[in-house]
This record gives structure tokens, C-alpha cells and sequence, in this order.
């Protein structure tokens, strides 16, 4: 007696195992591969927003100092990462400013910290400058500089120079953190005006906070084409200066 076989669900079978082996595979490429790229591409987008995020809160901030304008609030939104304000009490880094020999200025500026979840950016508000850094390396970068400026009179013999320093201090009442949409509330408490003349050489010395270091861009700020001081060590010297004014701002944060 012949028995016939019908191999047509075989077939079948065999067929769909294939075809589920293929999708598996696409799948499992495309999550080994595709993945990653697609969220340190979101990461990288979440990073470029807050930079211009926290440039926007800088010119806030300029507009409080030197526009009179009693109160400043942005609406942004805090993607891939936490915002944070750190009074100016509870701040490591200062900046120290010596005039001729004398101490005159001890300073601690506090910050606005944005830290990236995804990746190890660290944007910084810092005395009016906009900085970013990563996470546990010793480099950073200046995004947006502050206002400090020399002004040389060459009409005059010997030229005369001026050097102004501007001092933006953060404070706050209770520590903030914030992700997701935010509004930057703030107010200019009060001013400050010291002018010193004749001066002599100028000395700033920035202290770097050890959880927040950003030494190197203020080094490549300092010892660039607009204030071209010296540096030794931690201190940055200008010398030749006839006049030296320094104005100091205190900004509170009333919330995020």
C-alpha cells in the first residue's frame, strides 16, 4: 500500500519561519544600530536648545543690569536634562580682584546648571557668561561672553585705558531644579558702583568650583583679543590701567 505525503504545509511552515527570521533580524539591527544614533542624535538636540535656552535667560539678565528693567521671566522647555540654581552662598567657585597690591573683591557668582541625562553635557550660567563642559573632563568653552571690556583712549598722551568689570550675582531662596517646561523668574535686587582711580595693575584671580570647573574658558576669555591680561597661575594681570570701575548685580531667581 502507497502512502502519499502532502508537504504543502511544510512548506508553509518554513516559509513563515523564514520570513520571521528575517524581521527578527531587521529589528535587531535596527536596535543595536539605529537606536543609539537616534538618541544621541535626540541628546544632541536636547543640547543645542538649552544653549540657546540659557543664552536668552543671559540676555535677561543684561537687560535687568543694564537696561533698567525691574523684572525678567523666560518660558523654556528643559528636554534630556535638569536645570538648577545655585545661590551664590552655597557656590564653590569665586573670582578675586586685586587693584596695586590691595584686595578689593571677593566674589562668588553662584549659577544656573543645566546637566544632560543622556550624555555628559554640563551647561553653565556663570557671572554672565554662558559655558559648557563635560561631565568629569578638565576642557570647557565660552558660548557666550560676559561684558567685561577695556577701553583705551588714544587721544590722550600717554593713551589712557579703562577697564570695567561687570559682577552678576545669583541668589535664590531654597534650591531649585526643574525638567520639563520651566519659566526663569527673575529680579534685580540691588547695585553696586566702585570706581578706583589711579588704579595700577590689575589682578583677577578665578577660583574654580571643583564640581564646576571652568577654569579653561575663562583662561581663553581673559587672555584673548578683548582684555589681552596675562596669565600666572590662576591670576590674570592688566597692567598699564588708569581707571577701573566694577559694577556688581544681584539677581534673585524667584523661580523656574
Amino acid at each position: 500500500m502507497t502512502v502519499k505525503i502532502n508537504d504543502k504545509a511544510v512548506s508553509e511552515a518554513i516559509g513563515f519561519i523564514l520570513i520571521l527570521g528575517l524581521v527578527l533580524t531587521g529589528i535587531g539591527l535596527v536596535t543595536l544600530y539605529g537606536y543609539p544614533v537616534l538618541v544621541k542624535e535626540q541628546s544632541s538636540t536636547d543640547v543645542k536648545n538649552m544653549e540657546r535656552a540659557m543664552i536668552v535667560i543671559q540676555n535677561d539678565m543684561k537687560s535687568l543690569c543694564f537696561k533698567n528693567v525691574p523684572y525678567k521671566e523666560s518660558t523654556l522647555q528643559v528636554s534630556g536634562g535638569t536645570l538648577e540654581v545655585i545661590d551664590a552662598s552655597s557656590y564653590q567657585g569665586s573670582i578675586e580682584i586685586s587693584i596695586g597690591g590691595s584686595h578689593v573683591k571677593q566674589f562668588s557668582p553662584g549659577a544656573l546648571i543645566y546637566r544632560s541625562d543622556r550624555s555628559t553635557e554640563v551647561i553653565t550660567l556663570e557671572n554672565g557668561a554662558v559655558m559648557t563642559r563635560q561631565e568629569g573632563a578638565t576642557g570647557s568653552a565660552m558660548l557666550a561672553e560676559p561684558r567685561w571690556f577695556c577701553d583705551v583712549d588714544p587721544t590722550t598722551n600717554p593713551p589712557t585705558k579703562t577697564f570695567v568689570i561687570y559682577l552678576m550675582n545669583i541668589t535664590t531662596d531654597e534650591p531649585m531644579a526643574k525638567s520639563g517646561m520651566a519659566t526663569v523668574r527673575m529680579s534685580l535686587e540691588k547695585t553696586n558702583t566702585q570706581p578706583y582711580t589711579p588704579a595700577g595693575d590689575v589682578k583677577v584671580t578665578y577660583n574654580e568650583d571643583t564640581n564646576n570647573d571652568h577654569s579653561v574658558a575663562w583662561e581663553n576669555y581673559l587672555t584673548g583679543s578683548s582684555l589681552d591680561m596675562s596669565r600666572s597661575g590662576g591670576t590674570y594681570t592688566m597692567s598699564g590701567v588708569n581707571k577701573i570701575v566694577i559694577k556688581e548685580y544681584e539677581i534673585k531667581i524667584l523661580g523656574i
